[in-house]
């Protein structure tokens, strides 16, 4: 539904977008990360028809969207800032924004203020709401017209950690029930490992790396560090330190890096020491993108 074939984008003199290939498909949370400035906001614009690529094939459902701007009806924009009508109340800027789509439907603007929770502040000018209320128009503002490709930037930006799980059940519920595609920008990386199974991180309008969640999490060698639990800890120190490990105790465990668990389980169960428990400890998604990004520096 989304498909971006080779763009590049100059700002100003300056190459933005160097050769950037995304494909996100139907029912598919796709990933998009970078540093700010990056190049994902350009991406998104590009996407939605508002810049002109210097090179390279843009398609939103099948369709390309500058030649076809009508096809922006299908598409939901959540940007990182909200962008509302500070003097107009919360209902006339989702009014007006249904209008200018051409997906005016009062009954669907009441059920997303009743979703969103902003029945309340309808006739309240937007600038006397709260930040974490804004958001949520904004939010409700994006879904109007049921579309089919969702570009959310920053989406839970400003949401309390309720709202933040409220919003993340109903977007796997929305993208399951339409066969919808999203493509997703945020620096909230606990959220990509809950939310998403593609993902393509860029730098400086490049892009290092484009494939599914798992392989990117395979693709840097890391040593194996373990965690284990024993009943004896002071007597499986002295007998890892006499084979050369260099154990550490955190709290109630040993840590140990680069060794693997069947050995030091089998060590220690032969000195005679009880172990409790024993769990490899895998790097974090943000250290990995940590470790890509040194690595292309």
């Amino acid at each position: 539904m989304i498909e971006l074939e080779n763009v590049r984008k100059g700002i100003n003199g300056k190459e933005v977008l160097r050769g950037i290939t995304i494909t996100v498909r139907p029912g598919e949370i796709h990933a998009y990360l970078g540093h700010n400035g990056a190049g994902k906001t350009t991406t998104f614009r590009i996407t939605l028809g508002l810049f002109v690529p210097d090179s390279g094939r843009v398609e939103v459902l099948g369709l390309n969207p500058l030649k076809n701007p009508e096809v922006r009806a299908g598409i939901g924009y959540l940007p990182e800032y909200d962008l509302l009508y500070p003097n107009l109340s919360v209902w006339d800027n989702l009014k007006r924004h249904a209008l200018l789509k051409g997906v005016y439907d009062e009954k669907e603007l009441r059920e997303l203020l009743e979703f969103f929770e902003i029945e309340e502040y309808a006739k309240k000018k937007v600038s006397a709401l709260s930040s974490g209320t804004q958001r949520r128009v904004a939010m409700a503002r994006a879904f109007l017209g049921n579309p089919e490709v969702l570009i959310l930037d920053e989406p839970t930006r400003g949401l309390d950690p309720e709202w933040r799980l409220k919003f993340k059940r109903f977007l796997e519920g929305y993208v399951k029930e339409r066969n919808a595609a999203v493509l997703f920008s945020t620096h909230i990386l606990s959220d990509v490992d809950e939310l998403c199974e593609k993902i393509t991180v860029i730098k400086e309008g490049r892009i290092l790396f484009s494939g599914s969640l798992e392989e990117f999490k395979r693709s840097f060698p890391t040593g194996t560090s373990i965690s284990l639990k024993v009943k004896n800890i002071k007597m499986a120190t002295n007998v890892l330190k006499e084979k050369g490990y260099s154990p550490k105790i955190i709290k109630e465990y040993i840590l140990l890096e680069n060794v693997e668990p069947w050995d030091i389980n089998t060590l220690l169960v032969s000195k005679g020491i009880t172990v409790e428990e024993i769990k490899r400890n895998e790097p974090t998604l943000e250290e990995l993108y940590s470790m890509l990004h040194r690595k292309n520096e």
